[in-house]
């Protein structure tokens, strides 16, 4: 109401204006142009309103969105003559402090079918009245009165404007929606929520992003951001909710859907126009898994401190652990060190694994620039990478064994830096940190990560970062605390012991990388990495030849960098081994166990939640620590086992080692960034529950218990 008296008060103090083709505001340039340049009798022609919106501004769309007021244009046309509605060009979303608006930015072109009297003996005057609504942070109403006197020409037809003209027509004509050439329906869940099927079946998930419904009207549907769509085989679904407005949902629903297709060309963004007819025997299974129970939905203050949080578990996690015991191990060889020598280290250290989110971040942008889609941990997908740091942690444990030292045959080779010494030392520990942090998750991460993945540039660095920050935070507070300094005990020849003894983790790290390695790629993946390990190995012992202190020759240099390049050569006969096994779902290199598990689709969750029938999904990974140990604790016991099987629970696994384009879109709709993700159904819910990413026994149990309970 106060905007609707903004404008009033603007009309009314900004008195009679004059009527013009071009009227030019403080934010807006309008022109009001033809088509052609005469008219024939009886003929239909266009005109278009033109605006040029000053940068950073808006204008608004036929539906606004949650405020803001649409462009109106009232016609003055002679006897006979008639003007149709506007034709809109596909809007832009804008999202404003959560407050969701649908307009234009830059420019728009509204175009209007004009059809003059069939007796029309002169020119044609065309007026018009159109009035906007303009916004940055502020809103202003803007108006302004436009005319056009055409000639009526003598020939068969119409004359055509001059071409500068035309290509304005051309361009708004491409910024048009087309008819979508798919059937649509949509069904009432029963929280009053709508679902829309776009029956637009063949088109391939890892191409398709950015799917958005712009609601043609206002009140039936809710305006949001996020609505979560997703490609099955029925085609686009599209969860939407219910609108404040007290509207009764219409027979059609009519809108814009806008999506974006990957091509060799490049991204292409299409715009359809839907109008998708009511089915009452369609009840969506509420299949709306953006709002799920657990959900979160955060501002940036709290994803940073989810990150902090998550980033500072991470610490306790098992994959983290051989890592920070070498570091430990590091600290305490510096008691009784000068502090700032100390402080050097932590800040080093810090150093390390700042630059390394730094840097995953910066990949991460570039890999959502290019493809539009990213997870957490998503390069533990790739055989490639698997088998490198397979290679890296087998040559940290050689250096923890003693094997081979920094600072001796190998100095200049830049094996082993995270074992090195100094501040050198303690940054590419940091480094290796990270690496070796990336398939494990925390508890506050998830929704960090989520929160994210899905955010500006900006707010993903900064999440990121302040992730990083948490990891490095005790070590940089031991470093930086006296009175921490003091309870760590004195360096002895223990240090030694446990030095070698933190080897074995490492190896047994390299093991399990081998085994990811073998899930990814079938068994010819365990002849590559242990071909390559030999290779390491030989070229450790040619640099050492002669004893530690006997200098090496270039030649035994050059046979050393000779089999370390074999044994990274190998990995270029990975991605083919990789491609069979994830074409072969359900061969030897399916990832994960499914035993008592039935494989996931999303066919078959909405299939066994619309029958009614609790359901429970574990998205693992083969590669993911936090996932197997969850599976050995709380979800393969066999008390766990039996309550599943006497609540009638269909288990669900979805196997997400290798790219899985239906599971990333399902962690897309949840909000999440990677895995573990559990999702639990109780019988009849419209909705299901997101489980902690570190479970327990005793939380299952609970979950399953309340199943029993129901039921008496």
């Amino acid at each position: 109401m106060p905007r609707f008296l903004a404008l009033l008060l603007a009309l009314l103090a900004a008195g009679p204006a004059v009527a013009q083709s071009v009227v030019q505001t403080d934010n807006v340039r309008a022109e009001l142009l033809s088509e052609v340049a005469t008219v024939k009798p009886g003929e239909p022609f266009w005109v278009g309103l033109r605006q040029t919106i000053r940068p950073k501004w808006h204008t608004y769309w036929k539906n606004p969105g949650d405020s803001g007021l649409p462009t109106e244009i009232a016609w003055t046309l002679p006897a006979g003559a008639t003007a149709e509605p506007i034709v809109w060009p596909t809007p832009h979303l804008f999202n404003i402090g959560g407050i969701v608006n649908y307009g234009f930015k830059d420019e728009a072109m509204l175009l209007v079918r004009i059809t003059p009297p069939a007796d029309l003996a002169g020119p044609l005057k065309v007026a018009a009245d159109a009035n906007w609504l303009v916004c940055e942070d502020v809103c202003i109403p803007e108006e302004g009165k436009f005319e056009l006197v055409l000639p009526a020409g003598a020939g068969a037809a119409a004359t055509p404007a001059p071409p500068a003209v035309r290509t304005l027509f051309e361009t708004a004509r491409r910024s048009l929606p087309i008819e979508s050439p798919w059937p649509a329906r949509y069904g009432v869940s029963k929280t009053g929520d709508p679902t829309v099927i776009v029956e637009a079946r063949g088109l391939k998930a890892e191409t398709i992003r950015d799917i958005y419904f712009f609601p043609a009207e206002w009140g039936p549907v809710a305006s949001m951001a996020r609505q979560n769509a997703s490609l099955t085989t029925e085609g686009i679904v599209l969860p939407l909710r219910r609108g404040d407005a007290k509207v009764a949902l219409p027979e059609r629903l009519a809108g814009t859907l806008v999506l974006t297709e990957k091509t060799a060309g490049g991204d292409v963004k299409q715009a359809f126009d839907v109008s998708a007819k009511l089915d009452p025997a369609f009840v969506p299974p509420a299949r709306a898994l953006g709002a799920v129970d657990g959900s979160e939905q955060l501002s940036l203050v709290q994803a940073l401190l989810f990150a902090v949080l998550g980033g500072l578990i991470l610490n306790l996690m098992p994959c983290v652990f051989p890592v920070l015991a070498m570091k430990a191990a590091a600290f305490a060889r510096l008691a009784g060190h000068a502090r700032g020598e100390m402080r050097r280290d932590g800040l080093a250290y810090t150093a390390g694994v700042l630059a390394s989110f730094g840097a995953m971040a910066a990949v991460v942008l570039a890999i959502r620039a290019s493809v539009g889609e990213v997870t957490w941990g998503f390069q533990f997908q790739s055989p490639v990478f698997s088998l490198l740091i397979a290679y890296l942690f087998f040559t940290v444990g050689l250096n923890l064994s003693g094997v081979f030292e920094i600072g001796g045959r190998l100095a200049g080779v830049g094996q082993g830096l995270a074992a090195r010494g100094g501040t050198t030392g303690a940054f590419f520990t940091g480094v290796l940190a990270v690496i070796v942090a990336t398939p494990c998750t925390a508890p506050f991460m998830a929704a960090a990560l989520g929160f994210a993945l899905s955010q500006p540039a900006p707010a993903t660095v900064a999440v990121l970062l302040a992730m990083g920050l948490g990891l490095a935070l005790p070590y940089l507070a031991l470093s930086m605390t006296p009175a921490l300094q003091r309870l760590m005990p004195r360096p002895g020849p223990w240090m030694d012991r446990l030095r070698q003894f933190l080897a074995f983790p490492m190896y047994a790290s390299a093991v399990w990388m081998i085994w990811v390695l073998t899930q990814q790629t079938g068994s010819d993946g365990v002849v590559y990495a242990l071909g390559g390990m030999i290779l390491i190995a030989f070229a450790v012992w040619v640099l050492r030849l002669g004893g530690e202190a006997a200098p090496v020759s270039w030649r035994r240099r050059g046979i050393a960098a000779a089999a370390v390049l074999l044994a990274l050569a190998a990995t270029l006969r990975l991605d083919n081994g990789a491609a069979t096994a994830a074409s072969n779902p359900g061969g030897p290199a399916s990832g994960v166990s499914f035993e008592g598990w039935e494989r996931f689709s999303r066919d078959r969750m909405n299939q066994a939640v619309a029958a009614g029938q609790p359901v429970f999904v574990d998205f693992t990974a083969a590669w993911c620590i936090t996932c197997l140990v969850n599976e050995k604790v709380a979800l393969e016991t066999p008390a766990s086992r039996r309550a599943f099987e006497q609540a009638g629970v269909v288990k669900l696994k979805g196997d997400w080692t290798n790219r899985d384009a239906e599971i990333t879109a399902v962690l897309k709709e949840v909000g999440r960034a990677g895995v573990p993700l559990y999702l639990f159904w109780a019988p009849g819910a419209d909705r299901p529950k997101i489980l902690p990413q570190v479970l327990t026994e005793a939380m299952i149990l609970s979950e399953l218990s309340s199943l029993q309970q129901a039921k008496r």
